[in-house]
């Protein structure tokens, strides 16, 4: 890249243009069917078994290649990141790079192999995105989570997992490609709380603070702003259930100090956050009553009674839908009339689309797919993840509409976050 990033954008857009003019111009050119081929078509187009021209296969290669690189220089780098799912070697007290050699000397590794695993010539150095990836960053904790265990092992037993007879069929959160890969016989929350297992609790923390970043990239702090928080009455309760050690109620209590929070979690959680997250990232909180930490488990039990707000943040999506069913019926055991659940979930799409006035999310303009095809790919790596991990999955909006029935909720209203939708429910 140049010194000059608004002359990059306008050099990457004028190759986006040409090289989409010049494929343009070699379907038009031939003589059996001068025409674009249609991405909706089933048929063969003449050209597809065809050797492309040099010139036409530098095309290609240039319009991915530019594509790829103007989204990743206007993103946010944590969505960039997020959505590569992939490493780096990180080079912080290096700003002028790191010879390959040294890198293979401090890392272990044979140098030209290291050098083929990192795609690149022979001096590394960081940049924006790489810069995500730094150990102390949430990015780094999203990444490990996804290539380390529990889900990079996962998922490589899902094969095996779907195709076996008794778990293949089998919704139960312990009959999951989680369980297969690692032996461990109970559902993986627990497992993230440290039952029966060494590991398990460090990788919970870890988790949980790769979920800041995926929160970061996902833009979960639309759920801040797009909701009136600021409309409710001094000293309202606002319940985060099963939003781990707290960020995101850190951002509300400091967008909205007129509310007073309740965190609930599994109690190992809510121990790290009392006493490890916010006495360090938010003591006034603490200092000034605002929060209050207390354990529970959302399974078998039901939350503090009465709080103006009930607020989950991608819990439902870990649970199959007995699980999903149980919370909610858990929560509306204690609420009253002027109550309110707030389910902020990412939401399924069909590909199909659907009319205008009978869509129930927005969806993307023609000729894109309805569900922004790989403008939001991370949905369905997100899905794959539930099923991987907890036997669950991301649902559509008319799922959510017949949960909440089931569970004697009614649908409210539907905000429209961006990438993700709120859905706020009260009693029937």
């Amino acid at each position: 890249m140049s010194d000059s990033p608004a002359s990059d954008i306008l050099q990457l857009l004028s190759i986006i243009t040409n090289s989409t003019e010049s494929l343009v111009s070699f379907y038009k050119s031939d003589i059996t069917r001068p025409s674009l081929p249609s991405l909706d078509s089933t048929e063969t187009h003449p050209l597809d078994s065809s050797v492309y021209p040099v010139e036409v296969k530098h095309s290609l290669s240039m319009l991915e290649g530019a594509c790829a690189q103007l989204c990743a220089s206007l993103a946010r780098p944590s969505h960039t990141i997020l959505n590569l799912g992939s490493d780096s070697y990180i080079l912080l007290d290096k700003p002028n790079g790191m010879y390959i050699n040294d890198i293979s000397t401090e890392c272990g590794i044979e140098s030209k192999k290291l050098k083929r695993v990192l795609f690149s010539n022979d001096v590394f150095a960081n940049n924006r995105l790489s810069m995500q990836l730094v150990s102390s960053a949430p990015m780094w904790s999203a990444g490990m989570h996804l290539v380390n265990e529990p889900n990079g092992k996962a998922v490589a037993h899902l094969a095996d997992t779907l195709l076996d007879p008794v778990w293949g069929p089998s919704y139960a959160p312990v009959n999951t490609a989680f369980n297969r890969a690692t032996g461990y016989p109970h559902p993986l929350y627990l497992y993230f709380d440290g039952k029966d297992t060494d590991d398990g609790a460090a990788q919970g923390a870890r988790f949980g603070h790769a979920m800041a970043g995926w929160n970061e990239a996902a833009d979960a702090g639309a759920l801040v702003f797009e909701y009136p928080w600021g409309e409710l009455p001094a000293g309202a309760v606002v319940n985060d259930l099963g939003g781990g050690v707290g960020y995101l109620t850190m951002k509300l209590y400091r967008h909205f100090p007129h509310l007073v929070f309740k965190l609930q979690d599994m109690p190992e959680r809510i121990h790290q956050a009392q006493n490890e997250i916010w006495p360090q990232e938010c003591p006034e909180a603490i200092a000034n009553s605002k929060v209050q930490f207390k354990g529970v488990n959302l399974l078998v039990e039901a939350p503090l009674p009465n709080c103006d707000i009930y607020l989950l943040k991608n819990v439902i999506h870990n649970l199959p839908i007995d699980l999903a069913l149980k919370v909610l019926l858990n929560i509306r055991e204690v609420m009253s009339p002027h109550n309110k659940i707030l389910i902020n979930e990412f939401i399924v799409v069909n590909t199909c689309r659907a009319p205008g006035n009978e869509a129930e999310v927005p969806q993307a303009p023609p000729p894109l797919l309805p569900n922004f095809g790989v403008g939001r790919i991370r949905l369905n790596y997100l899905d794959i993840a539930m099923l991987t991990q907890f036997n669950s999955e991301e649902r559509t909006l008319d799922d959510y509409v017949k949960l909440s029935a089931s569970a004697g909720l009614r649908l409210l209203k539907v905000w429209d976050l961006g990438e993700s939708i709120l859905l706020e429910l009260a009693l029937t």
